[in-house]
């Protein structure tokens, strides 16, 4: 009797969110049976959501805005990415409790490796101060950058941030300037804001000044921010690729699935969610 992987995701707005989509992928590349169904949830539902899931028997789900700060705090074990971050975006039930980990810090260290993206003494440009910068400044210390710049709007947030990666990675100057132009020209400018998927535009940056470009947020015919990246000729690396990764490791986290080469199989994932999001454009 084959068992169904029940999962889903948690957050608010979600309409443009992709998950569904991607998680059907993986359930045809695998061979598995996988359920996941995205919950707009205000924070004043959460906790009941959580609790409603668990009873219908989820492994987990995932977690996005505005909820991946509210969501930590009730984890029974964070890895130390979810905790330096602040933020958690893959939750399992264990025995005694929640369980958390930042699948999106993860991914953003495989992705430096596999795209050859040299971070190590160079400086980064992060715009956001949420859930996902804390997740870029993570990997960036991980990866042993010299600095990261946070470009926020929200400078008390982004401070917070600052101090705690700092104390996690103490090689790496991490700091804290407007959401403007960078003061200092970046090596890598990461995008950790909604804008080009839940508001228009992007950030104040040049990115087509800078070696490589990131983007967390994702669009169907990828956004401003990651095209000018590309007519620049810088190292451009899609949401839509961050978000295969991530949910790969996810689905890992959940259920040790995929099997065999998972390079391979994100990259074969990828191809598919690109080929499905071009006959919906056309």
């Amino acid at each position: 009797m084959t068992t169904t992987l029940l999962a889903g995701l948690f957050g608010q707005p979600l309409h443009r969110s992709l998950s569904a989509e991607l998680f059907g992928i993986f359930a045809r590349l695998t061979g598995e049976e996988i359920s996941y169904e995205p919950r707009e949830v205000p924070a004043s539902s959460l906790a009941s959501e959580i609790a409603r899931a668990e009873a219908a028997g989820w492994s987990g789900f995932n977690v996005t805005i505005p909820h991946k700060a509210a969501v930590l705090s009730m984890l029974h074990l964070a890895d130390p990415a979810a905790k330096a971050a602040g933020a958690v975006n893959t939750v399992r039930f264990g025995k005694r409790g929640l369980e958390g980990i930042n699948t999106d810090a993860r991914a953003l260290v495989e992705i430096f490796a596999e795209k050859g993206i040299n971070t190590e003494g160079r400086a980064a440009a992060v715009f956001g101060a949420g859930g996902a910068a804390g997740a870029a400044g993570w990997a960036l210390g991980r990866s042993r950058a010299a600095e990261v710049m946070f470009c926020a709007r929200n400078a008390g947030e982004a401070s917070k941030l600052s101090s705690r990666l700092s104390a996690c990675f103490p090689g790496t100057a991490f700091s804290v300037s407007p959401f403007t132009q960078p003061p200092r020209k970046p090596n890598i400018i990461i995008n950790a804001t909604p804008l080009g998927m839940y508001a228009p535009g992007m950030p104040p940056c040049g990115p087509q000044e800078a070696s490589a470009c990131l983007d967390m947020a994702y669009s169907a015919g990828g956004t401003e921010f990651i095209k000018k990246a590309e007519a620049g000729g810088a190292a451009a690396v899609s949401g839509l690729e961050i978000l295969v990764w991530q949910a790969a490791l996810s689905l890992k986290y959940w259920s040790g699935l995929p099997a065999g080469d998972i390079v391979e199989f994100k990259r074969e994932a990828l191809r598919l969610l690109r080929e499905q999001l071009n006959k919906g454009i056309s």
